[in-house]
């Protein structure tokens, strides 16, 4: 795409408990540009562009029903989004893309994800969809989060200082299909809940620690409310403080396993709603919550 180019590229923006995204056709956009980390900065722009937290693309799959491969807002292709999944099941399911299927499988640059339309639970929000998605099993060893150090142990309630901050804490490491750093917050000194932490100052610091990330990291901050139910604001990799994280809200289930911090199923309080997770018995980590159409309009 060079600067004079026109373009005019059908759209819409869904979210998931307040991480919102652009949804457009691969083939529709490829025929208007190239460039798609440039087309993902200048749509996710806030003030001069649509405004959200990620561009999705949806083509044709040769091993599932349909592929996505999402941007974040600074132009880097992200590897899953699990609150950008349900919304691109919910963008199928009323486009009426998916039939009678209650089940469809969407695949990413990582592996296929099945998606699941169930009915929301009592606690959660009205959505006209509530989709469950299977996020696998969650990676835990070092190399291959990745967090530098020697091994491929599992990396829990390891101890960093926050790089330009006299603050020491102490994070789980876990991969579902991007890195996560979980930190509790009774392993934040001098802090209790979430809502106190200066995460715009603590979140960059963390994200590109590259002597301890060598491929950034995602951070969640954790308060645990009781063994069923947690509270967690997240600062995600490219985009900063967003109002949920889907993959993010999946490592904090994991980290509760690793940790016993809390229980197998929760319910997970994000800043724009809730979500509910939920580990299996084999080790699998299922994301449920909620989609939502915001509008649709023409770039």
């Amino acid at each position: 795409m060079h600067a004079g180019d026109h373009i005019s590229l059908q759209f819409e923006k869904w979210h998931g408990t307040g991480n919102d995204f652009v949804i457009c056709s691969e083939r529709e956009t490829l025929d208007c540009t190239n460039d798609i980390p440039l087309l993902a900065r200048k749509m996710c722009d806030r003030h001069f562009g649509i405004g959200s937290d990620g561009l999705i693309l949806i083509g044709k799959s040769d091993i599932a029903d349909f592929k996505m491969r999402m941007w974040n807002p600074d132009g880097s292709e992200a590897e899953m989004c699990g609150n950008g999944m349900r919304c691109v099941g919910g963008h199928l399911s009323g486009h009426g893309l998916v039939g009678e299927k209650s089940a469809i499988k969407i695949e990413t640059s990582t592996r296929i994800i099945e998606l699941e339309f169930l009915k929301s639970p009592d606690w959660a929000e009205d959505a006209p969809f509530w989709i469950r998605l299977e996020m696998g099993s969650p990676v835990t060893d070092r190399a291959e989060i990745p967090v530098a150090g020697d091994g491929n142990s599992p990396v829990i309630n390891e101890e960093l200082k926050i790089p330009g901050h006299d603050v020491k804490i102490r994070f789980t490491g876990i991969n579902f299909g991007n890195p996560h750093a979980v930190i509790f917050m009774s392993d934040v000194p001098g802090y209790t809940g979430v809502d106190d932490i200066p995460l715009r100052d603590w979140g960059p610091a963390i994200e590109n620690y590259n002597d301890l990330f060598p491929e950034r990291i995602n951070i969640e901050f954790v308060e645990v409310v009781n063994p069923d139910h947690v509270k967690m604001r997240v600062w995600e990799r490219g985009a900063g403080i967003t109002l949920s994280c889907g993959s993010g809200v999946a490592a904090i289930q994991a980290a509760c396993h690793l940790t016993g911090n809390a229980g197998n199923k929760l319910r997970v309080d994000v800043p724009g709603g809730s979500l509910m997770t939920e580990y299996s018995n084999a080790g699998v980590v299922s994301l449920y919550g909620p989609a939502v159409k915001v509008f649709s309009g023409e770039w």
